[in-house]
């Protein structure tokens, strides 16, 4: 009897023990699905640096108007934040094809969109962005944007026409577009420069640093410069950086201080001021 019941009892734990195995593995098994299709986030799709800049193309013509007068131009920023909500302002500088958006990732790393396009695609283009070190309204001393030279001469590659003098004097404005905000910027000095992190390089909350920043950029020996463009402290400096192919260690900087602004907003609120006046003069006659 004794012997009966060991035997049952070896039986009932050789089935635990099976049954306790299969649910080990069928665990292991879903775990690894889980890993590697079932809930792990995918890959990033690969750019293609053709397909990725014939669809900037296409973009700039469905959400740019533009006008006369280039603070007058229009862009669409509702149909570009539907495509991806971190584009925040617009790039455009006459005489070159730099137009483009430009983008800032509050959360992603802040090189994230120099190999990333405005679509998520991994690579080549990339985009032109801001880091999250600078405001978005581009009220800081100085606002860094970068973008890449690419052999197509897309991107910022065309920054290097101000290599030329004869087109540095002939196409001296930058203009940046943001939700009801046009900003021009003149160029005062296109010139190469060294490979160090600006925005961690200088405090340009202090006016010694951004002096140095300055003088820096005016006194450079291989580029271009108009001194006779103000800039101080309180006008901001846009610059914008990219690449020199034949020395990496060394970048091109094409830095502009604003000039001029137009708020679309503002302007219709003083029209409209302007009619009521007209129209309390007219009635009070």
């Amino acid at each position: 009897m004794e012997n009966q019941r060991q035997g049952e009892n070896k039986k009932i734990k050789i089935i635990l023990i099976v049954v306790v195995a299969c649910i080990v593995l069928i665990g292991a098994g879903v775990g690894a699905w889980m890993y590697l299709g079932g809930t792990k986030e995918e890959e990033p799709q690969q750019a293609d640096p053709i397909e990725a800049q014939a669809a900037y193309e296409t973009m700039q013509e469905e959400v740019v108007t533009d006008n006369d007068d280039p603070m007058y131009r229009e862009i669409d920023f509702d149909a570009l934040k539907e495509r991806n909500p971190d584009v925040y302002a617009w790039i455009w500088i006459p005489g070159t094809n730099i137009d483009y958006p430009i983008l800032q990732s509050t959360v992603e790393a802040d090189d994230y969109y120099l190999n990333t396009t405005i679509d998520g695609q991994y690579g080549l283009p990339g985009s032109i962005y801001t880091e999250k070190y600078n405001s978005q309204y581009f009220t800081d001393p100085v606002t860094v944007v970068y973008g890449h030279e690419l052999k197509d001469g897309t991107m910022f590659s065309e920054l290097h026409k101000y290599e030329d003098k004869a087109f540095f004097d002939q196409y001296p404005y930058i203009y940046i577009y943001q939700p009801g905000l046009a900003l021009k910027y003149q160029i005062f000095a296109a010139v190469s420069f060294d490979d160090r992190y600006i925005l961690g390089s200088y405090n340009f909350m202090d006016t010694n640093d951004f002096q140095k920043y300055l003088d820096e950029l005016l006194n450079s020996i291989n580029g271009n410069v108009n001194r006779d463009v103000y800039v101080a402290q309180e006008t901001t400096i846009l610059t914008l950086s990219t690449c020199i192919s034949a020395y990496p260690d060394q970048r091109w900087l094409v830095n502009g201080a604003v000039v001029d602004f137009y708020q679309p907003e503002a302007a219709q609120a003083e029209g409209t001021q302007a009619d009521d006046a007209q129209t309390e003069e007219t009635q009070g006659e």
